[in-house]
């Protein structure tokens, strides 16, 4: 198998876990899934309907279909060592719940203005 065709299967592979764990994840809590995953409402709902035929085709592009939330130096940081070990998980939730709510009000902001 050539380099190019192995990292297409493991894209195919990642995406289709992702979206499969997010299915799970839904279908548990719906409110936790959208908290955890960082995604709005109407994509939890579309996710949510997929068929397991729908969600292989989705799986199937070529390029990551989930976005690495972890793009601020803070919470890179963190994984560096620290005294108190056991903070370091509640201060990545409190910055990625920021970020989060930080995105969907840039999103909803953009939707009104669209509305006028």
């Amino acid at each position: 198998m050539s380099s190019l065709n192995e990292h297409l299967q493991n894209i195919h592979d990642l995406n289709l876990s992702y979206l499969l764990l997010c299915q799970k994840l839904i279908s548990t809590d719906k409110s936790a899934a959208g908290f955890r995953l960082g995604l709005p409402e109407e994509t939890i709902n579309n996710l949510k309907a997929l068929t397991l035929p729908q969600l292989i085709k989705l799986a199937a592009t070529n390029q990551l279909i989930c976005r690495l939330r972890v793009e601020d130096a803070a919470i890179i940081n963190l994984t560096k060592d620290s005294r108190v070990e056991a903070l370091q998980q509640i201060h990545t939730g409190i910055l990625l719940s920021t970020d989060l709510i930080n995105t969907l009000n840039k999103q909803q902001s953009r939707d009104l203005r669209g509305k006028k």
